[in-house]
């Protein structure tokens, strides 16, 4: 069939999937670019601290993921440890892959996909979307700076609701996680300071966390959340 003679249906059918498969567990991903399949292919790689992080994990445990993207450790963490997960995504097409990469896995009882930003309190803002690209990251919610402080001019800003994880448990939408991972290209602190209620839990037993060592926000945030009883460890 040449290409002239495709159809929208045709267009459909031809889904681009990615089928990993380790440690006996199967999964598909949804792959609609190269930079999204270039994504899966590393997913093992790319931020091994992460994968060795999640490992650590038991079954049944409550994995909250902020900034998600397109769910790789999501699901990487929910099919291969048992966990129930919670992940926030707010940018539009990334949302979309992560939760066609639900269903695709059958995860819609033990992952819930929220397309809502994460910051230090309830209210709408915009979220500035730096690649306006499958797959991409470094965007930002509220203002328009990026992870190194520094004033960025957006291809677009959507409008964003955000919430705070306090807020989130306080109302009965997830428990307190035993796992938390915050990747936020730079409102990190903000999400601390959103979660300072649930910080002090025993419940929460990890918490891995991006950070900008150039930045003072993101130091007093570490010192924060060592004088919490957490053991900061850096990751290569």
């Amino acid at each position: 069939m040449s290409d002239q003679n495709l159809t929208l249906a045709d267009d459909e059918r031809m889904i681009p999937t990615c089928a990993l498969e380790k440690d006996g567990h199967a999964i598909t991903f949804y792959t609609p670019t190269e930079h999204v399949k270039a994504l899966v292919d590393t997913i093992f790689v790319q931020e091994p601290e992460t994968i060795e992080w999640i490992a650590e994990f038991n079954a049944g445990d409550v994995f909250v993921d902020i900034g998600a993207n397109i769910g790789l450790y999501s699901i990487w963490a929910t099919i291969s440890q048992d966990v129930k997960c919670f992940a926030f995504e707010p940018e539009a097409l990334n949302f979309s892959i992560l939760m066609r990469n639900i269903v695709n896995n059958n995860l819609g009882d033990r992952l819930t996909a929220y397309p809502i930003a994460i910051s230090d309190k309830p209210g709408f803002d915009k979220f500035h979307i730096t690649v306006f690209e499958h797959g991409e990251s470094c965007h930002v919610f509220g203002e328009k700076i990026d992870y190194d402080k520094q004033p960025i001019d957006p291809v677009v800003s959507q409008g964003c609701y955000a919430t705070s994880i306090d807020e989130l448990v306080a109302g009965g939408i997830m428990p307190i996680p035993n796992h938390l991972k915050i990747d936020v290209d730079g409102i990190e602190p903000k999400v601390v300071e959103g979660a300072k209620q649930t910080l002090q839990s025993p419940e929460l037993r990890s918490l891995l966390i991006e950070i900008n060592d150039k930045v003072m926000d993101d130091w007093e945030m570490i010192y924060y959340l060592e004088s919490q009883g957490f053991n900061a460890t850096a990751a290569p």
